[in-house]
């Protein structure tokens, strides 16, 4: 599963992330708007993907479901949704490509592991 995370930075490149995730969430709660009244069913599972976003479980999967959801609403509304789609389809595709960063439950649940290997001179314990 790490094959897909490109990497978990902190620090400040790990808080745009944050600002990354929490801007296609958003957008993609806006996009809910426009389909809202026709299927509220869709609309209660786009927030339950938003909030799937905003703490980052399976960030690149749910990146690429907002530009395609991006891309659904320009083509479905015309260019009435042309502001929400402007913003997240790009903002999608960079979350995607760059990875939900440290401060996730991806980064919790796949991140880079310690691996610590003994001393080859450190004679082995004995279990008795």
């Amino acid at each position: 599963m790490q094959r897909i995370f490109s990497m978990f930075p902190v620090g400040l490149p790990g808080i745009g992330l944050v600002c990354l995730r929490l801007t296609a969430a958003l957008s993609l709660c806006l996009a809910t708007q426009w389909m809202q009244a026709g299927f509220p069913a869709i609309a209660w599972l786009m927030e339950i993907l938003c909030f799937l976003m905003i703490v980052g479980f399976a960030t690149p999967v749910l990146a690429t479901l907002c530009a395609l959801i991006g891309v659904y609403t320009l083509i479905s509304s015309g260019m009435a949704a042309w502001s929400c789609a402007a913003i997240s389809i790009p903002v999608a595709v960079a979350l995607a490509l760059l990875g939900p960063g440290g401060y996730s439950v991806d980064a919790r649940l796949f991140g880079r592991r310690s691996v610590v290997i003994n001393d080859p001179d450190e004679p082995p314990e004995r279990k008795h």
